[in-house]
């Protein structure tokens, strides 16, 4: 058995187009005191696309994954999933 789902498959399956946008990230700024984790990141994710956060130790990779997943809450920014903007989102 295979681990990998080709995407083309999976179309209709969800509902949504292949190349519609699961998740954008619009200018999302996030500090702590007066230290900068996060500044203005934006980007898309659509359906059927893999992405990946790549950086230095430090470079607040950990810190835009809990934004996107709700555990931190940006100071700047929004968080959109599948049209709906994402406000006190729950960890």
């Amino acid at each position: 058995m295979s681990a990998f789902v080709d995407p083309a498959r999976m179309a209709g399956h969800s509902g949504m187009e292949k190349g519609e946008v699961l998740l954008r990230v619009d200018n999302v700024s996030l500090s702590f005191g007066g230290v900068k984790a996060i500044t203005n990141i934006s980007f898309d994710i659509v359906k059927g696309e893999v992405r990946a956060i790549i950086g230095p130790n430090g470079a607040g990779k950990t810190s835009m994954l809990n934004v996107i997943n709700g555990f931190y809450h940006p100071q700047e920014g929004t968080i959109t999933w599948r049209g709906k903007v994402r406000r006190k989102m729950k960890p």
